[in-house]
């Protein structure tokens, strides 16, 4: 006896509590697989659970005879639970016991059946004896049923995993903030100083290279996209060579400035407006 239509829709949608039917269609993407239980994921924005996980059984001739899905919906658990031998009619409702490896547990659930497929909404105090448990056995009258349910705890650490995923906001990029034009302009001047500490024999106690690479290293990170076009227009308008003894002076002094002030002391020092000209703009008569 092949699966019905019932029971081949019921495998393709995520599961609500306490729903009337099962719904037609839903949008399902593979998210992982755990010990042979598939974890999916809904990716049609709907209101229903945002993952389930689904486990299998095949018979001899390779053909699926049963399923066991689980959901999480608030503080319930949704399980379902879907036998090719059953046939209850359309929102037929039964009270069974839920029995986990041999040994009913607590009150008996609520079971709504269509077809192939009996579903409840567990109580959240089920899940640890759920966990524990190897398998899951209904006592319906002329229809027992057994359902291998190997390693689910496993598994429902996946359907967090994956609930978890689905709960995050996409990331969106966001542009970076421009430097001020203060830092602009003393990264500017330490790009300069640090090149002559490196390529010219100047005088230069350890200390004050030590410090200007650790101005350096404070400016740099949000000065990477700029520092290719701040190098050009430093070697453009103004070419590199070492100080000459007559202008070792006035490198010592640019070399103290910028180790010893902040970029906006030292923009001012400088005469380089820390702030964007602001342009008011004039009516005509």
């Amino acid at each position: 006896m092949r699966l019905s239509s019932v029971f081949a829709t019921a495998l393709a949608v995520t599961l609500v509590a306490f729903p009337d039917r099962v719904p037609a269609a839903t949008a399902l993407e593979p998210f992982e697989t755990v010990h042979g239980w598939a974890v999916e994921r809904r990716v049609d924005g709907s209101g229903a659970p945002s993952c389930r996980m689904t486990h299998t059984a095949q018979d001899a001739a390779g053909e699926t005879a049963g399923a066991v899905i689980v959901a999480r919906g608030g503080r319930f658990l949704t399980l379902l639970l879907a036998d090719r031998d059953w046939d209850f009619a359309s929102g037929e409702r039964l009270s069974v016991p839920l029995v986990l490896d041999g040994k009913p547990l607590g009150t008996n659930p609520v079971w709504t059946g269509d077809g192939q497929v009996l579903r409840a909404a567990l109580p959240a105090t089920y899940l640890p004896d759920l966990l524990a448990a190897r398998s899951v056995s209904l006592r319906v009258a002329e229809a027992d049923a057994t359902f291998a349910i190997p390693d689910i705890a496993a598994a429902y650490i996946a359907l967090e995993r994956c609930e978890s995923a689905s709960a995050k906001p996409p990331a969106v990029a966001v542009e970076p903030a421009l430097p001020s034009p203060a830092r602009m302009a003393s990264y500017t001047v330490g790009l300069a100083v640090e090149r002559v500490l490196q390529d010219c024999d100047v005088a230069a106690q350890a200390s004050d290279r030590a410090a200007v690479r650790a101005r350096m290293a404070t400016l740099r990170p949000e000065m990477i996209p700029y520092e290719a076009a701040i190098r050009h227009e430093i070697t453009k308008s103004r070419g590199f060579s070492c100080p000459t003894a007559d202008k070792e002076q006035a490198f010592q002094e640019a070399m103290r400035r910028f180790i010893a002030m902040s970029p906006d002391d030292l923009a001012a020092a400088i005469d380089i407006p820390s702030q964007p000209e602001v342009v008011t703009p004039v009516k005509k008569p």
